[in-house]
C-alpha cells in the first residue's frame, strides 16, 4: 500500500480519531502528519503488515501517545496515557455531524480512559476486538471487557436497564 491509498483509505478517521484522543484539530493534524512520514518510513514493513487497517490506527496512536509526553511533559504525558483519558473533550469531533453522535460522544466523556477509547474505536471506527487489542496493545478479551464495561455505563447514563 503506497501513502496516496493509505490516506485516501484511513486519513479521515485516523484524523476523526486524532480530534477524539487529543481533542484538539490543530494537533490531530500536526500528530497525522508525523504519523504520515513514520508511515513513509515504514514502506518495507507494509509488506509484512497483516491488517493495514490496525497497523495504521497503532502508528497513529503511539504517535500521538509521543506528542502528550512533549506537551504536556513526560510524567503529566505518561499519566495521561496510562489513564487511557483523552486530554480534551470527546464530543468536541462528531464523526458523522448527526445530533445521536455528538450525544454519544458528549456521553463517553464521562467514562474511564481505557472504555473510552476501545468504545470511540468499535462504535465510531468499526474495529473488531482484535483490531483494539492490537491498535492498544492489549488482549482481545480485555477489549471486549472494556467495550461492554463502557456500553453498561452508558445505558445507564441514559437510563436504559441492562
Amino acid at each position: 500500500m503506497n501513502l496516496d491509498e493509505l490516506y485516501g483509505h484511513h486519513g479521515e478517521i485516523l484524523y476523526r480519531y486524532l480530534v477524539f484522543k487529543l481533542g484538539s484539530a490543530e494537533d490531530a493534524e500536526d500528530v497525522l502528519q508525523e504519523a504520515f512520514c513514520r508511515f513513509a518510513r515504514y514502506d518495507v514493513r507494509w509488506r509484512l503488515v497483516r491488517n493495514p487497517h490496525a497497523f495504521a490506527f497503532r502508528v497513529v496512536r503511539n504517535e500521538a501517545n509521543r506528542f502528550l509526553k512533549r506537551k504536556l511533559g513526560r510524567r503529566e504525558g505518561e499519566r495521561v496515557i496510562a489513564a487511557g483519558a483523552a486530554t480534551g473533550s470527546a464530543a468536541a469531533f462528531a464523526p458523522s455531524g448527526e445530533p445521536a453522535s455528538a450525544l454519544l460522544l458528549a456521553r463517553l466523556d464521562r467514562l474511564p480512559g481505557d472504555q473510552k477509547e476501545t468504545v470511540y474505536l468499535k462504535v465510531f471506527d468499526g474495529l473488531t476486538f482484535k483490531e483494539i487489542a492490537s491498535v492498544c496493545g492489549i488482549s482481545a478479551n480485555t477489549a471486549a471487557s472494556r467495550y461492554r464495561y463502557g456500553i453498561e455505563k452508558l445505558r445507564e447514563a441514559v437510563g436504559e436497564k441492562p
